[in-house]
């Protein structure tokens, strides 16, 4: 293996904070088309699938005129046929205000009713569905309250719930893959441990999809270059940390442009890669560093490989067709 251009144990959380909170002047840009992304070599799935499988959340709220107002939360995306989706807890927070203190499991709260003056709406292909949250956990577990994070909270925060499109029973919905993985690779059993960032490698190169404040719809292209041990989570960070002969040993042209663009409202948007699995949820980020955690630690927290013989399965890993549940049981 190559050296490292960095030593990342003692440099990557300090550089880190800088380019979260003192960013550089945006370096890469949205890709804003389908004339535009289909440019893109060696994608199996087309702008159209993309944009079908995202979601646009947005708050509605009575105003002092007793008006209805609307204003663009953040995106979720969707990960199975009857309308399940996943998106960011800080986006759903205004629902769940009553709940902060506790976590609920195959639940349902309905995101129209739960608080007065308020409703969510969820905008996927021309359409307006009303949303249900299914599981969530604490506030104190999820964001801690906070509306900015460091890159050791965004990491040891599970900020993800699950939610589902409030639709006919008939209705089918495009959605993204989820891969089969070993369960030993990811550890949630302790979500606060402390970590050590370290290279990945090799980087993966994925798109981020979602609905920026001021934008219709969305991708951003590039490579995750940062992660842990325990595989919680991931950054597409603004920083070398390969050597040229390791880039040129895993295909990677050695003149790429690190980090990835992020704006506000595209939290809970889908990290894709190439063949159209989801890795992961948008969660924090800027202009040029993203903040991603993993698909592997949303689904230990909320799904299990054990169910009930006569349950459905609320989700299916590929390729193996391995079900998931949702579990049931009381979080600690």
């Amino acid at each position: 293996m190559y050296p490292l251009v960095l030593i990342l144990r003692y440099l990557t959380p300090i550089i880190l904070i800088l380019l979260f909170f003192l960013p550089r002047p945006a370096l890469s840009r949205f890709i804003t088309s389908a004339e535009e992304f289909s440019s893109a070599k060696d994608v199996t799935f087309s702008w159209t699938h993309a944009r079908s499988r995202s979601l646009k959340i947005l708050l509605e709220y009575r105003d002092t005129d007793n008006t209805w107002r609307r204003v663009n939360l953040g995106s979720g995306f969707l990960v199975s046929p009857d309308g399940l989706f996943v998106t960011a807890y800080h986006v759903m927070k205004y629902c769940l205000e009553a709940q902060k203190g506790s976590s609920g499991l195959s639940v349902k709260i309905n995101c129209s009713t739960a608080r007065p003056g308020v409703r969510y709406v969820a905008e996927n292909d021309d359409r307006e569905f009303q949303i249900d949250i299914i599981s969530y956990l604490k506030e104190a577990d999820s964001t801690n309250g906070k509306e900015r994070h460091t890159p050791d909270e965004i990491i040891k925060q599970r900020d993800f719930v699950i939610a589902k499109l409030k639709a006919e029973t008939t209705s089918s919905f495009s959605f993204w893959k989820l891969r089969d993985f070993d369960q030993a690779s990811i550890d949630v059993s302790n979500p606060g441990a402390d970590f050590q960032l370290t290279p990945l490698l090799p980087p993966k190169r994925v798109f981020i999809t979602g609905f920026p404040k001021d934008h219709d719809f969305v991708i951003s292209a590039g490579f995750l270059n940062l992660t842990e041990k325990n595989r919680r989570g991931y950054f597409a960070a603004d920083l070398k940390v390969y050597t040229t002969p390791y880039l040129e040993s895993q295909g990677v042209a050695i003149d790429t442009q690190w980090g990835m663009r992020i704006e506000n409202h595209m939290s809970g948007g889908a990290v894709v890669d190439a063949s159209g699995y989801v890795v992961g949820l948008v969660v924090n980020g800027n202009h040029n560093t993203a903040g991603i955690l993993s698909i592997e630690n949303i689904l230990s927290t909320f799904f299990s490989r054990a169910g009930n013989p006569e349950a459905h399965p609320a989700v299916l890993l590929n390729p193996t067709d391995t079900p998931l549940y949702l579990k049931r049981q009381a979080l600690q």
